[in-house]
């Protein structure tokens, strides 16, 4: 989707998204027009279409930018994921006993907006940690940029409404934004996708490999995996966007956006 086409979604939007934008709970989309970035001389590097994580989160992250969306969603309980660190709350050590749908601590990051006239760069608020599960050292604290290069999973809440029917009516809701917006997209939503094996061993990445498994021929729609040290089990797969995978947990009211190039082992 260009600037200029993000520039008329920014000028539509509902009042209530126009409202936590101007309170600065909801990221700023759309990013500025390029004619008016003071940087705009630079040529922007061209990232691989097929392994960069950068292309892949971007595009899942403005998913955000739906109004009907962007209403549901706390934007001060995100949870970033990268190489090295934790942003937002630190990691445990999943029981198998419990079963829970994450090992993330805590949700705690408030995401702003894609920075302006840095399409590297997301402001937030939050706290780093080494992506050490059971080992909260604190990395960096005030935290107010981080590199979309560097991203490789996000995970982030609904609203707490109060009232547990509407919590799981707004649950449901966000799931057909996410949806709506992922089929206008061009993601992919379905499970029926056709078994794609191939001996090219020549290809360093395994993005269309990944997304084939969890989400293409994917006929249970639920997914057990890790990322890094994330340790993701029985989530919904609601589909994928690029080299993005999409998943949701209603209990917990969360959904998280992953890399498919991070995913490591299934279950």
């Amino acid at each position: 989707m260009t600037p200029e086409t993000y520039l008329q979604l920014y000028h539509s939007q509902t009042p209530a998204l126009s409202d936590a934008l101007r309170a600065g709970t909801a990221p700023a989309c759309p990013l500025p027009a390029e004619k008016f970035c003071p940087c705009s001389h630079r040529p922007a590097p061209q990232p691989s279409q097929d392994c960069c994580c950068k292309r892949a989160m971007a595009e899942a992250l403005r998913l955000l930018c739906d109004p009907l969306l962007a209403e549901l969603v706390d934007f001060n309980t995100f949870f970033f994921l990268t190489d090295s660190l934790t942003v937002g709350g630190a990691l445990t050590v999943p029981s198998p006993s419990t079963t829970p749908a994450d090992n993330i601590d805590s949700a705690e990051a408030s995401f702003h907006r894609f920075s302006p006239c840095n399409n590297d760069l997301l402001e937030i608020d939050a706290t780093a940690y080494f992506a050490t599960p059971l080992d909260d050292v604190i990395a960096l604290e005030d935290v107010d940029q981080l590199s979309i290069c560097a991203l490789k999973a996000v995970a982030f809440d609904l609203i707490d409404l109060e009232d547990t029917e509407e919590n799981s009516s707004a649950y449901r809701r966000a799931i057909r934004a996410l949806r709506r917006t992922l089929d206008s997209e061009g993601g992919d939503t379905s499970a029926c996708g056709s078994c794609a094996a191939h001996c090219d061993t020549h290809d360093c990445c395994c993005t269309s490999g990944v997304l084939n498994e969890l989400s293409a021929r994917n006929l249970s729609r639920v997914a057990t995996f890790t990322a890094g040290p994330l340790v993701l089990q029985n989530l919904s797969v609601l589909g994928s966007l690029g080299g993005a995978l999409l998943l949701g947990n209603e209990t917990l009211r969360r959904f998280y956006l992953v890399c498919a190039e991070t995913i490591e082992a299934l279950g």
